[in-house]
């Protein structure tokens, strides 16, 4: 067991800004997350991915040069899932060591484990193969959030996927239905139709959200 000034449950950019303000003013601070790598959503399924697979498709499909060299201008004529995923996962695990290079400076525990709360000053950090409780005088809950996954819905990870599914498909698809014209499916909607892929969005509104 450790004591520590201030605990932070979650490494997305809320909990590790609290952290390192925490640590830079002399402040003993960990972080306890769940997933093996900091971030958070916004780094590893969230912000940074769509956008670099935005970059991406923009780049390959030849998208921004169609003004001069014509509409069916593309810098490579077929594009794999492959393709994608490496722009991505190049920039993620830059994105990932600059967060960790950074907790690490700042002499910032990173501990991973699932946290549960024993009281309002003491946590139980379940981890692979063990369980250690670790106490503060503050703790920070910045856990973020999740996709919604209905229980109606039979997710397979295949052809019904959440957002977070869509990164990880092993093959780009012939055709897309998105629900849900919020920023998130706009975005993507708009970045699979780029590709030439077939792209219907549904939504309960008589209006999309405004992609930023």
């Amino acid at each position: 067991m450790a004591h520590y000034d201030m605990l932070v449950i979650g490494s997305g950019p809320a909990g590790q800004k609290a952290a390192i303000q925490a640590a830079k003013v002399g402040k003993r601070v960990g972080i306890v997350e769940r997933k093996k790598v900091a971030g958070g959503i916004c780094i590893n399924t969230g912000t940074i991915p769509s956008k670099s697979l935005r970059e991406a498709v923009l780049f390959l499909s030849g998208f921004r040069q169609r003004n001069l060299y014509g509409a069916s201008y593309r810098v490579k004529k077929d594009i794999t899932f492959e393709d994608l995923a490496m722009r991505c996962d190049h920039v993620v695990k830059a994105e990932q060591e600059v967060i960790q290079n950074q907790l690490l400076r700042n002499h910032v525990d990173f501990i991973v484990g699932t946290a549960t709360f024993l009281d309002p000053h003491r946590l139980s950090i379940k981890q692979e193969s063990e369980t250690n409780e670790h106490t503060a005088d503050f703790i920070v809950v910045a856990v973020g959030t999740e996709t919604a996954r209905p229980p109606e819905i039979a997710f397979d990870s295949e052809s019904i996927v959440d957002s977070d599914g869509l990164l990880t498909l092993k093959q780009l698809p012939t055709s897309l239905t998105i629900v849900g014209g919020g920023v998130i499916g706009c975005e993507y909607a708009s970045i699979l139709a780029t590709l030439g892929i077939p792209v219907v969005l549904v939504r309960t509104a008589s209006t999309v959200a405004r992609v930023r």
